[in-house]
């Protein structure tokens, strides 16, 4: 009998006692002392099993047969927490039965076992709220161990604050608990799954070179395993990371090993993953200055799966080029009302008034006010370092230096973010 089968027994001892309405005493009679009983109850001290068998015996629960029943609940949670993982939906019946094991009361650690395979399922279903409510009437019963309770609490919380964009979450926390030192006892793909989010994490705040660390090492841990779409996961946020660095070359190989990836397993293939890979070489080009070859792979990306992300970019690519043609045809077909995320809208201010040319220091003065703020304020460093000089250079055609000289100190400021991000 291991320490947390005792303490969950006990655990068990105490919520029946109390269901049934009987004190310590009525329980221990004949077995132990009401004190002892106690430190039993509170996981103080780990008994005997005859003496649990015993005191669970007088609530009328059968030891043999309620472990036998958790042993099965226990390898049904993990089934459905491997699924979840790897991004596969539940059946109805799966969620049925989760559902029905969801409980007010965490009396034993399958409790919380269940709590948690049904959080990371409300993630998977974009419930965030609910998910991150239901985690935090976990969190008091983490006992931040190397056990199934800590691995899946480290896990889901992590996969709630990625959705949330809290980066600095996953980071600080990692940075000041090591929380992945609690992983290692789990299995090597659930390693590599934090690692990986750690190195998105990281890549999202700017802080590239940890981020590559990082992906090298879910890399690491992944390998023996046949899971297609994580390694496609993997080749695609190790080349974004690597194209950030400005390592081109090798961030391309890593985009095309995903395309061969892709093209060669039928089961990961479908509009979302194509339009990403496309998305990721051809913002790759774009970085390194060929635009008319970006603006081709931004088309096939958004032939895939219409997607408003890779319509700004497509429109930015064919601002550079300087192909007015594709430009106005994308502004007639995607008129603002279209989008709905803020940072795509702004672009689209700043990109249909430089391409109209058709400059007031007023207007100009308007939108650099409304849009360069909410970059800062939402850390959108690479917009603002690509935005700032376009409207300097504005500036210093309407011969408002002065306001140039604002928007230069923008860059300078997000470079300076990004720089000391990337050296931390």
């Amino acid at each position: 009998m291991t320490e947390n089968e005792g303490k969950n027994w006990g655990r068990m001892i105490k919520y029946h006692r109390q269901q049934q309405g009987l004190r310590q005493d009525d329980v221990s009679l004949g077995i132990c002392t009401p004190s002892y009983l106690s430190r039993i109850e509170n996981g103080v001290v780990i008994a005997e099993q005859t003496v649990y068998e015993m005191l669970l015996a007088r609530l009328g629960i059968d030891l043999g047969i309620e472990v036998a029943n958790i042993e099965l609940k226990h390898s049904f949670l993990e089934a459905l927490y491997a699924k979840l993982l790897s991004n596969e939906n539940l059946t109805q019946n799966e969620l049925a039965t989760l559902e029905s094991y969801q409980t007010e009361v965490f009396q034993q650690e399958i409790d919380l076992l269940a709590s948690l395979v049904y959080s990371r399922f409300l993630s998977s279903i974009n419930a965030l709220t609910v998910a991150r409510e239901l985690l935090m009437r976990i969190e008091p019963f983490v006992i931040w161990h190397q056990d199934r309770v800590t691995q899946m609490y480290i896990a889901t919380t992590t996969d709630v604050h990625l959705s949330f964009f809290e980066f600095d979450e996953i980071i600080f926390r990692e940075e000041q608990q090591h929380v992945s030192n609690y992983m290692i006892t789990a299995n090597r793909f659930e390693q590599a799954n934090y690692l990986y989010h750690l190195a998105f994490a990281h890549h999202r705040y700017y802080s590239f070179q940890q981020a590559l660390y990082y992906i090298n090492r879910a890399d690491e841990a992944f390998s023996h395993y046949y899971k297609p779409l994580f390694q496609l996961k993997l080749y695609s946020m190790k080349g974004v990371i690597l194209n950030d660095l400005h390592r081109f070359r090798e961030a391309l190989l890593e985009f095309e090993a995903g395309l061969d990836l892709l093209k060669n397993v039928s089961s990961i293939q479908s509009p979302r993953q194509w339009s990403s890979l496309y998305n990721n070489l051809a913002y790759s080009y774009e970085c390194q200055g060929l635009f008319k070859k970006s603006m081709s792979y931004y088309e096939q990306a958004n032939g895939f799966e219409e997607d408003l992300h890779i319509v700004i970019n497509w429109m930015r690519a064919s601002y550079q080029q300087g192909d007015k043609d594709i430009l106005n045809k994308l502004f007639t077909h995607y008129p603002k009302e279209r989008f709905n995320v803020w940072h795509h809208k702004y672009q689209l201010d700043l990109l249909k008034y430089v391409s109209d040319r058709d400059f007031s220091l007023n207007k100009v003065k308007d939108i650099e006010e409304l849009v360069f703020p909410y970059f800062f304020e939402q850390e959108y460093y690479s917009l603002i370092l690509y935005y700032a000089p376009l409207w300097a250079s504005i500036y210093e055609g309407l011969n408002a230096y002065k306001r140039a000289s604002i928007c230069f100190k923008y860059a300078f400021i997000a470079s300076e973010k990004v720089r000391q991000r990337m050296s931390s």
